[in-house]
């Protein structure tokens, strides 16, 4: 037996380290992780001044404790039909102690926007070189959602309005906003369909 060998045989038995601890079960009862619950529905999206939706959006909660957006907007600015979608998906971060929301859009826009409830709105705020974007989203008393959208280009001294839209629960135009995006899908619109803000 050669040397070697010896040593091979006379060596401790080796043993396989121990599997890391796994980490704690994310706790998504928590008022934390629960403050953008009311934000979640199905939506008709009116313009503030209008009368009829512009657009529907589909916020649900999907893996962990995130919530996703799924934004289509048909009627844009002077009431001129357009075509815009725009996803997003937004969840409590523990390490930062506040949300984070990833957004991306038809146009080829994506931002990153960080924040948490202020006074009992989700404020959520992203940089684009000299402009700040800030969205304010606040559950109305009669049930609704507003949010809406600011910049600024002096570091957040002072904002100008964006966008402004109230998220109404979905009823009876819920069916009609189906069949244009569904007409569209197949090809065969009666009409142009989805936008929304810009962030």
């Amino acid at each position: 037996m050669n040397l070697i060998a010896l040593m091979l045989a006379a060596a401790p038995p080796q043993t396989a380290p121990p599997a890391p601890p796994k980490p704690p079960k994310v706790d998504c009862a928590d008022a934390d992780h629960r403050a953008f619950d009311f934000w979640i529905g199905e939506w008709d999206v009116f313009a503030a001044g209008s009368t009829h939706p512009v657009a529907h959006s589909r916020i649900e909660k999907i893996v962990g404790c995130a919530i996703s957006e799924t934004f289509d907007q048909f009627i844009g600015p002077g009431g001129k039909p357009i075509e815009y979608q725009g996803r997003s998906i937004s969840a409590f971060v523990p390490a930062d102690k506040g949300w984070r929301q990833y957004y991306v859009d038809s146009d080829g826009a994506a931002a990153t926007l960080t924040g948490g409830i202020v006074n009992g709105s989700m404020v959520l705020v992203s940089r684009n070189g000299p402009v700040t974007n800030r969205m304010t989203v606040k559950r109305n008393p009669d049930g609704s959602v507003s949010q809406r959208g600011d910049f600024s280009t002096d570091d957040g001294k002072t904002w100008s309005p964006g966008y402004d839209f109230t998220y109404r629960h979905s009823e009876t135009t819920m069916g009609q906003i189906g069949y244009i995006v569904r007409r569209t899908i197949t090809g065969t619109p009666t009409r142009k369909v989805p936008r929304k803000r810009r962030k």
